[in-house]
């Protein structure tokens, strides 16, 4: 199982509350009436974001985003399928330029870990939290060493696990993630990994800053394994637009 995901500014002149229902309603609506072969499809509705770090003189990442599309596949054959139908050059992608900056746009192909589900509750907030790898830090020793931190991480209950209510890691695979397709300019970071978080609403911020502290803890002491300056994280709200790997798949 694969995942292409796209992180999406909104198009000129649109608001993000008509951005989030159009996308919602209508671009949704179009993929659940030819599914094609994509087996799970979640749109993440941004609700705040912070882009960079504290300290930093001006913003090194400067294209904030509206949502970030989730699309699994079963293997590659499988997705390659699904952009060279005629559905998608005809219906699905020219409806992109009715809400999407395209030339902002950021794509990347993932493998997504074992995903914890969230704990019962209402009100969860998912945080997507994209990593830029450390400058000469080869892939396997930066997909080793953030995998360590964050199992360390979660794994004290004392610390910012305590509001953590589910989690799933997204390790970046070779490829352009379709950015010919989403548009997306050349000159972005390309992102080496992504994490979801979830909170309880009224945790969201607090919780993720604790384990964003406690991350900069464990570089302290171990090393940086990433880039602040050029990551960013995002507090959204999870659209399943439909899940077809619910009744017997599987996401892992």
């Amino acid at each position: 199982m694969i995942k292409l995901v796209a992180a999406v500014r909104r198009r000129p002149g649109m608001t993000h509350a008509e951005y989030a229902e159009y996308i919602e309603k209508v671009h949704g609506g179009i993929a659940v009436a030819n599914k094609l072969t994509v087996r799970k499809y979640v749109q993440n509705h941004v609700l705040d974001s912070a882009y960079g770090a504290i300290g930093d003189v001006g913003y090194q990442v400067t294209l904030p985003r509206d949502s970030v599309t989730e699309l699994y596949f079963d293997d590659l054959e499988s997705m390659g399928e699904t952009f060279a139908h005629p559905y998608t050059r005809e219906v699905v992608g020219p409806d992109g330029v009715n809400f999407s900056d395209q030339s902002a746009a950021l794509s990347l192909l993932v493998e997504e870990s074992a995903a914890e589900a969230p704990r019962s509750g209402t009100g969860t907030v998912k945080v997507l939290h994209f990593l830029k790898a450390a400058d000469g830090l080869a892939p396997e020793a930066f997909q080793k060493g953030v995998r360590r931190a964050y199992e360390d991480l979660l794994a004290d209950p004392s610390g910012p696990a305590r509001y953590v209510r589910g989690h799933e890691w997204n390790t970046a695979l070779p490829g352009d993630g379709m950015a010919a397709y989403f548009g997306g300019a050349a000159e972005q970071p390309a992102y080496d990994a992504y994490s979801a978080l979830w909170f309880d609403e009224a945790d969201a911020l607090t919780g993720f800053r604790a384990h964003q502290q406690a991350l900069a803890d464990h570089a302290e002491k171990h090393g940086a394994l990433f880039q602040p300056s050029l990551s960013f994280f995002l507090l959204t709200r999870e659209v399943v637009v439909f899940d077809d790997l619910a009744d017997g798949g599987t996401g892992a």
